[in-house]
């Protein structure tokens, strides 16, 4: 193995991880002992990663193959929250920005609330399956491109986007330019100080994946988004999954793919609003959000 370097501080990488990741035996999952920052290593080429998400790997790799319904029905308790907390942040009529738009659920969500929406979605079979979703302007372009001229928006949403980024400076440093005044940058990722990850030694195998190229902790995350000159970050931590899901970890030792618990039934409501609430205020839930500003 040559040199690796991390890919925040350049650092040379000395902690490993993991040798090999559940979909490849190919990368290792590195850690910086200087910043800290957890990533995958070797980094795909640009190549490589357009051929992943072209056939859209990343969800075949899993071997589930669900309807467009399932698959909406599965992620019903994100795009709720989601479509909620935007709504919540974003002036009325504003313009909104959904980078990894996937099968346009969100947008077409987003647009009941006469919001101008755009998506940005670089998978051929998600855009094929989007355009019958919702009729949402939804562009196939590559962010990395400098002058990209695809307008100034309100809010810029990012939902488990950021992780797979190779070149971090360059992408935030494109969709800052696309904020008009006052607007907002919320990204979603998942969160490497994760309580299962410490108590869960299967869980911790599953989350390392091939499409992965960073694991962001609170830490690390709010450290790349001040570097790349964003201001007033916030971060909040967001628990998805719910003690349904954490028992099946433990007896089970794996995903429920086909129906995910987010949530208990409501006699366990308090149980399970207590369970979450204290890992999101110790921001050791499975998800973190940034909300920041340029």
């Amino acid at each position: 193995m040559t040199n690796p370097k991390c890919i925040l501080c350049h650092k040379s990488l000395k902690i490993i991880i993991s040798k090999q990741v559940r979909d490849s035996k190919k990368h290792k999952v590195m850690k910086c002992s200087k910043c800290k920052h957890i990533q995958l290593y070797p980094i795909p080429s640009i190549a490589e990663d357009e051929l992943f998400y072209d056939k859209n790997l990343q969800e075949k790799n899993v071997k589930y193959t669900g309807t467009i319904k399932e698959i909406k029905k599965k992620g019903i308790s994100d795009l709720k929250r989601r479509v909620n907390f935007i709504n919540g942040i974003t002036p009325k009529n504003g313009k909104i920005l959904e980078i990894g738009s996937g099968y346009g659920f969100f947008l077409e969500e987003m647009k009941k609330y006469n919001f101008d929406v755009t998506g940005i979605e670089i998978s051929n079979d998600r855009l094929k399956i989007a355009k019958k979703i919702t009729k949402s302007k939804i562009l196939d372009v590559n962010i990395m491109e400098n002058n990209l001229k695809i307008g100034k928006f309100h809010t810029i949403v990012l939902f488990h986007v950021l992780e797979h980024i190779s070149n971090l400076d360059r992408f935030l440093k494109n969709i800052k330019n696309m904020l008009l005044k006052n607007g907002k940058i919320v990204i979603e990722v998942p969160n490497f100080d994760d309580y299962q990850i410490d108590i869960n030694s299967a869980y911790k195998k599953w989350n390392l994946q091939r499409a992965h190229i960073h694991y962001f902790t609170p830490k690390t995350l709010k450290d790349v988004l001040n570097k790349n000159g964003l201001k007033n970050v916030k971060i909040i931590g967001v628990q998805r999954y719910g003690l349904g899901n954490m028992f099946n970890w433990k007896i089970n030792s794996k995903p429920q793919l086909k129906d995910p618990m987010f949530n208990f039934n409501e006699k366990y409501e308090q149980i399970e609003t207590n369970y979450k609430e204290f890992l999101q205020k110790k921001c050791i839930s499975d998800t973190i959000i940034s909300i920041s500003t340029k």
